[in-house]
């Protein structure tokens, strides 16, 4: 008996060694001792550095003293799981405690290579002026390696504030939160290259911190899913607001930003030695919220106001589609005073802004860079109200004359739109082109193009210098707005640019297919008869045809499919002395979406077909071609693309150097 007893103390001894201690909570105040167990208050931990000697386990929580100030830099170490998250919070109170970094170069908080945390209710500061060479920001999160699945992160209800970082420079990526995936990860718009698992990070939500007198940027993610960016507060931002990369089917949602982009751009900011742009990390320009290589991504319910614009930064905008952006909204946001409601760039797909009001912005409106038919992007039902200064929407050619883009090439499509301009407020439409800080503009131009291309059915309410835009369904009238020019600060403010039972605009808007379900207010979409506006006024409509509805939809979808696929296809082919032509898409072809690929010798021959339907990997196809260098020179890949009644055909050169996107 002995013996077994003995037996078994020696195994739970050895397994005290094996199995990690879990769901343990450490208490850390500056009246605790660095020496004691941090198990409970009495035996409190007192320092930062005491939580940084220490690998938590699933299930620990790392408390401060409520009210307290905990000077330095804490780097979390250990990993917890979705069910067994580590909490990083605090006990003792309702007031946070204050984590002060200080003068410090780097992070008040670091997190890598890590994942299963929660970092709840606490205050982040710095307090000391910019230095040149010193990058400070908040918390810091950066997941790397190959073939690594990170899952869960919350950072939740903290302020940040007073964490001023070098503004440009090799330093100016500072920012109040930053979450980001630096493994392998082909980025869209790229070539595919031999498989490399990715890293990923998945279920991320940042949620309700209030951050502000900040640089350089609030809020930053690169490579994250299931990521949620919601009822965060900001203002006094030098450069961004929240910056979404990367990510696909992420929500940006309720954030309210004030006064970001207040210092980028600015022409004497110490550090920025370098002002050929994107060198030694100086990057001038910025926008309040914006996404980049992002799919299927919502921005809804923000507010934006106030975006500064100093002179070297070319944006200043509320809002930004930035490039390989695909089937992303903008919906349902309010900009107030900023320096443009929305920039689309170019070499993105099918995005559309819809249900939006913007009271007020200035300078550019809306600046478009991307291809009016390859990139089809869409707003339809925006309020544009201004009552004072000039707005342009403008028609970005490019910063240099010599290779300006084709006007008849350049744009977006509106529809269902009001322009409202009252006082001294007034609309222009201009192509400009040039840096920045020279930019020079023409409204003398206008494309050549079929009535109704760019902008189509819209309302039109007061001067605009040079003339209203080319609209074959114009509806030039008072468009009846309740109380227009009355925002305020809130999305409840805005009850003034819903439509008197006397507008014109009820009633007589068009049906623009996949529209959603319901409007900036909350009305639904359900009468079959659209309005005007952002304001659907209910009840007033013939009943729907839903059928008709639903196949117009479906219809709508079917050409949005061929439109992408031969999007993804590349614009020219390299001339490689091989037994085949390799053709590599941007994204694998679509489900659905069929057709062929041939290719002639201009040799004569048998054309060699290949036919899409059959393919087993959507995204590289092998044409059997055997052929010289010369030969396929002088011959094209004659693409054929069909679903359901639509069909697109074009042609792909080969080039020793062939054309990419961007």
């Amino acid at each position: 008996m002995k013996r077994t007893v003995t037996l078994i103390s020696l195994l739970l001894l050895a397994s005290a060694f094996v199995l990690p201690a879990q769901d343990k909570t450490y208490y850390v105040s500056p009246d605790g001792s660095d020496a004691a167990s941090g198990l409970s208050v009495k035996e409190a931990w007192k320092s930062i550095a005491r939580i940084n000697s220490v690998t938590f386990q699933p299930g620990d929580r790392i408390l401060l003293q409520s009210g307290r100030t905990f000077p330095g830099q804490i780097v979390l170490k250990g990993s917890g799981t979705p069910e067994k998250p580590i909490l990083l919070s605090s006990f003792g109170g309702t007031v946070r405690p204050v984590i002060d970094m200080g003068r410090e170069d780097g992070n008040a908080i670091t997190l890598t290579d890590a994942s299963g945390w929660e970092i709840i209710g606490l205050e982040i500061t710095s307090g000391y002026v910019p230095e040149v060479g010193v990058g400070r920001s908040g918390i810091v999160v950066n997941a790397s390696g190959a073939g690594v699945a990170y899952k869960h992160l919350v950072i939740k209800d903290n302020y940040i504030h007073d964490v001023w970082g070098q503004m440009g420079g090799t330093r100016g990526r500072n920012a109040a939160i930053s979450v980001s995936v630096s493994g392998p990860r082909r980025a869209p718009g790229t070539t595919p290259q031999a498989a490399v698992e990715p890293t990923t990070f998945d279920d991320v939500l940042i949620e309700g911190n209030r951050i502000e007198r900040v640089d350089k940027v609030g809020i930053t993610t690169s490579g994250l899913g299931g990521l949620r960016v919601r009822r965060n507060w900001m203002d006094n931002l030098g450069g961004d607001g929240i910056i979404v990369s990367g990510s696909v089917r992420a929500l940006i949602e309720f954030n309210e930003i004030h006064r970001s982009c207040m210092r980028s751009g600015m022409l004497d900011l110490p550090g920025d030695t370098a002002w050929n742009e994107g060198r030694d990390g100086w990057w001038p320009h910025t926008a309040a919220c914006w996404i980049i290589r992002c799919e299927e991504t919502i921005m809804q319910f923000n507010e934006v106001y106030d975006t500064g614009r100093q002179i070297r930064n070319g944006d200043g905008f509320a809002y930004d589609f930035d490039f390989y952006c695909k089937n992303c909204l903008c919906q349902y946001n309010y900009s107030k005073e900023n320096h443009g409601f929305l920039l689309l760039m170019y070499d993105i797909f099918q995005n559309t802004a819809r249900y939006n009001i913007s009271e007020n912005d200035k300078t550019h409106l809306v600046q478009m860079q991307g291809s009016l038919k390859n990139d089809s992007n869409f707003l339809y039902n925006n309020v544009f109200y201004v009552d004072h200064g000039t707005l342009d929407l403008d028609f970005f050619r490019g910063d240099f004359a010599e290779s300006a883009k084709d006007i008849n090439d350049l744009g977006a499509h509106f529809y269902n739109n009001i322009f409202y301009a009252a006082g001294q407020g007034r609309f222009r439409w201009e192509y400009s082109t040039g840096l920045a800080w020279e930019r020079t503009f023409d409204g003398s131009l206008r494309p050549s193009l079929p009535a109704g291309s760019i902008f189509l059915h819209n309302c039109y309410f007061g001067p605009w210098l040079g003339g209203m835009p080319d609209d074959p369904e114009a509806l030039v009238a008072d468009p009846k707005f309740v109380a227009p020019g009355t925002g305020g600060t809130g999305l409840g403010t805005l009850g003034g640019y819903m439509l008197r039972p006397d507008s014109p605009c009820i009633n007589t808007g068009m049906y623009v297919p996949n529209a959603g379900s319901r409007d900036f207010f909350g009305g639904a979409l359900e009468d079959g008869h659209p309005d005007f506006g952002a304001f659907e006024a209910v009840g007033t409509g013939v009943f729907a045809d839903k059928a008709d509805l639903a196949a117009r939809d479906q219809a709508a979808a079917d050409a949005a499919s061929v439109a992408w696929s031969k999007w993804c296809f590349p614009l020219g082919l390299p001339v490689e002395p091989a037994n085949a032509v390799t053709v590599r898409l941007y994204r694998p072809l679509e489900e659905g979406v069929g057709g062929t690929l041939t290719w002639e010798n201009p040799k004569g021959g048998k054309p060699v077909v290949v036919q899409l339907d059959k393919l087993k990997d959507r995204s590289v196809i092998t044409l059997p071609v055997k052929s010289d260098a010369q030969t396929l020179l002088s011959s094209k890949v004659k693409v054929h693309l069909q679903k359901g009644n639509f069909n697109e055909d074009f042609e792909i050169p080969f080039s020793e150097k062939p054309a990419t996107r961007r």
